[in-house]
């Protein structure tokens, strides 16, 4: 027979993400801004490597990293 969770297990499961996944998300995010900001600014290079650092490594890192 199927066991019933309690609540306590559901509100686990249902949080897939630690502050750490969270942090390092919003920064890539944050740091994505700021490479656009940079970019408006006419420093086409600098921009270019923050974009990437933000949207291909801090953000996946944020991604798939393991609660």
């Amino acid at each position: 027979m199927a066991e019933k969770k309690t609540k306590k297990e559901v509100k686990k499961e249902e949080f897939r993400y630690s502050r750490k996944n969270w942090i390092l998300i919003f920064s890539g995010l944050l740091v994505g801004i700021i490479s656009l900001i940079v970019m408006g600014l006419g420093d086409i290079t600098i921009s270019v490597i923050l974009f990437v650092i933000a949207f291909l490594v801090l953000i996946p890192i944020g991604l798939l990293l393991k609660p």
